[in-house]
């Protein structure tokens, strides 16, 4: 590893981060899908616990014949779920410090990077929580921006050209400028993504274990690279979407077919409900292969920053 003088990252590559994602992931399969098995265990265990919870409830309140009895069942269900889903955040943290461990040539056991990120659990929790809820306020306001320019737009060309009646041309425009606006919607959420892509590293490889203090550290090392970062994101969704349409699309079909609007049919609602089965079990099957793929693109993005930040330089 060679030292530089240039700009910290303006040589950062899409095209290395995702080939070099590919390879180690291919080096490394076995590994990284043994913890995502894990962490999709955990998902899974979130909704038998969510089953047995409501049979309980069921048997109780047919003894006791009172609705008291949830209280208790309600506060064990979201403890059982926060648990589960904090070592479903822990397993995915795992991976990416195998990964950043493989670049810095100092590879770790499964069971030493576990041993190491099991304490900071619930730090994982938080972060993950303080992510989603993060896109959720951008996705929400920049949604909420957009229909107003679609709206505002619209109205202006019904007004301008005075379309009494809609017309095909104006279908057409009009269905074009939204489409135009949804890809925007997606550009800047993966925008703002960019800059939290990195959070659970800091809390994976460092010494932080606070939540706050990782997604700082991730936005301080992204903010001159969001636009590269940004790419990165694309490319590697465009590469995994396939995977990922592979659980979607019985599941829409299975909702078509179920739904009584459409058909009422018996036998026909039984393969649409069996169809929605079967794309659960594809997603989670796809969720397998994808997940340890984004978990090693994060820490090579991650380990190519804050190497730049620090004068080094990765070689890809």
């Amino acid at each position: 590893m060679a030292k530089n003088n240039y700009d910290p990252v303006g040589t950062l590559s899409v095209g290395n981060v995702v080939t070099t994602g590919t390879t180690i992931y291919k080096s490394n399969f076995k590994r990284y899908f043994l913890v995502s098995l894990r962490a999709v265990g955990w998902s899974i265990a979130m909704g038998f616990a969510a089953v047995g919870f409501a049979i309980i409830g069921g048997i109780l309140y047919g003894i006791t014949k009172s609705w008291l009895i949830a209280i208790p069942l309600v506060v064990g269900w979201i403890a059982v779920t926060l648990y589960f889903l904090a070592r479903y955040a822990t397993e995915r943290a795992i991976i990416c410090r195998l990964a950043y461990q493989e670049l810095i040539e100092a590879p770790e056991t499964t069971i030493v990077a576990t041993q190491q990120l099991l304490p900071r659990t619930w730090g994982f929790l938080r972060l993950s929580w303080l992510v989603g809820l993060y896109l959720s306020l951008v996705a929400m306001i920049s949604s909420f921006a957009l229909s107003i320019v679609l709206f505002a737009v619209v109205a202006a060309i019904i007004y301008l050209f005075k379309i009494v009646t809609p017309d095909p041309a104006t279908s057409i425009v009009i269905g074009l400028l939204t489409i135009g606006l949804f890809l925007l919607w997606i550009a800047v959420l993966i925008r703002y993504y960019a800059y939290w892509f990195v959070a659970e590293l800091p809390m994976a490889v460092e010494s932080t274990t606070s939540a706050s203090v990782s997604i700082r550290r991730s936005k301080q090392l992204t903010t001159t690279a969001a636009r590269r970062i940004s790419l990165t994101i694309a490319m590697a969704f465009l590469i995994t979407i396939p995977i990922s349409l592979l659980g979607n699309v019985p599941s829409v079909i299975g909702q078509i077919m179920s739904n009584p609007a459409i058909s009422r049919d018996p036998s026909t609602q039984s393969m649409g409900a069996i169809l929605i089965l079967v794309g659960f079990a594809l997603s989670l099957l796809g969720e397998l292969f994808v997940m340890p793929f984004w978990q090693t693109i994060k820490a090579i993005v991650y380990y190519d920053l804050r190497n730049r930040r620090e004068g080094g330089d990765l070689i890809l």
